[in-house]
């Protein structure tokens, strides 16, 4: 008995579909691996950044920057108190140079004029005059400049007042060593007259002091005060005295 041309076919259908049914589930396709690599990492460029301040251990407190009293704005300075021996030193020299060249320069023109008009004779007498005149003003002068010089704050009366003080101990004390019987030496003399320089310079230094104790001084406030005055009005109903007063 032949079998119909289908039947075979059909047969291979069958066997085909349960050999695939028996195979196991297919993985799921993965990606091909791509073919370009991913660029090298490079690095931030670093910033300047300040570095951290030191870090104080546990135990140590950080110091604060001292401020001076004289910076603060309710501290005023006191004034601060110099060596007033430079500055002693530096008027007497100056007294003592002022002297001689107002001495010197005075002297000379008392004996030209001397010499030219009344003569030879008494033109010594001139010159001498002259050297007086220039030794009393140089040295209060030379006394002056020489404190200012230092930054000193004396005045111009006192120092001229203390020369002349100096002049007066110098003659007094001319007359009270001459007066002996026994020679005085020459040097002793001539030491006498340092007298007023030491008496402008003692005068500058006294009205230097007077001015820095008047600087120091605060300013007192001024007190309230009230003043009164008797008014006397005339109205209609008669004269009236009263007080007005003004604080």
């Amino acid at each position: 008995m032949k079998l119909p041309r289908p039947l075979p076919l059909l047969a291979l259908l069958l066997v085909s579909s349960l050999a695939s049914a028996q195979e196991a589930p297919a993985e799921p396709a993965q990606a091909p691996a791509g073919s370009l690599t991913p660029p090298p990492l490079v690095g931030a460029p670093d910033e300047d950044v300040p570095p951290p301040p030191d870090a104080t251990s546990g135990d140590e407190v950080p110091k604060r920057a001292s401020v001076p009293a004289e910076a603060l704005p309710s501290v005023k300075a006191a004034p601060v108190a110099k060596d007033p021996v430079p500055r002693v030193a530096v008027e007497v020299l100056g007294g003592a140079a002022g002297g001689v060249v107002g001495a010197t320069v005075l002297g000379s023109v008392g004996y030209l004029l001397g010499s030219a008009t009344v003569g030879c004779d008494e033109c010594l007498v001139m010159a001498a005059a002259g050297a007086g005149a220039g030794a009393i003003i140089g040295i209060p002068v030379g006394t002056y400049a020489g404190g200012r010089l230092m930054d000193g704050r004396g005045r111009v009366g006192p120092t001229v007042l203390g020369s002349l003080v100096g002049w007066g101990a110098t003659f007094l004390a001319l007359t009270l060593v001459n007066s002996g019987g026994t020679e005085t030496p020459p040097a002793v003399n001539a030491a006498l007259f340092i007298l007023p320089v030491v008496g402008a310079s003692a005068g500058f230094e006294l009205s230097h002091a007077k001015v820095l104790r008047q600087e120091a001084a605060p300013q007192a406030a001024p007190t309230p005060s009230v003043h009164l005055m008797p008014v006397a009005t005339y109205s209609n109903k008669g004269p009236h005295l009263g007080l007005m007063g003004s604080f």
